[in-house]
């Protein structure tokens, strides 16, 4: 048998050994006692609830980096989970046509433009922000 063949092999019954072995009931942590990494933390027992809301934007806030959006139920501040410069703001086809862009920064977006939000209600944070008609 091939030599490479052989360590591949060997690579993964060791990685299905490893899985094997079980984790205490009901505690489910990320970690690596092999390499000696720091413990992650716990992951979430399901995939977050992503929800859409409708609105015109009545504040950005950069330094908090941070919009606030006013919808017919109130007003609600949104925060960015991403690295600053990451945020994912996406424009309307219409929007895009208008400006000769694709996307845009937290910077640039218009007070008063009417936008798409779609955000984790769990923790409040926007996973994207779809500008749809510009405020004027």
């Amino acid at each position: 048998m091939h030599p490479l063949a052989r360590r591949g092999i060997q690579w993964m019954v060791t990685l299905t050994a490893a899985l094997a072995v079980a984790s205490p009931q009901g505690h489910k942590q990320v970690s690596s006692e092999k390499q000696r990494l720091p413990v992650l933390g716990d992951r979430p027992e399901a995939v977050l609830a992503l929800e859409n809301l409708k609105g015109t934007v009545k504040k950005v806030d950069l330094e908090k980096r941070t919009v606030t959006v006013a919808h017919p139920n109130g007003d609600s501040t949104f925060g960015f989970s991403t690295a600053a410069g990451r945020e994912k703001i996406s424009l309307s086809k219409k929007v895009a046509k208008a400006l000769n862009k694709k996307s845009i920064r937290l910077e640039e977006i218009p007070p008063a433009s009417k936008v798409k939000v779609a955000y984790y209600p769990a923790i409040g944070s926007i996973m994207e922000i779809t500008i749809e008609e510009l405020g004027r």
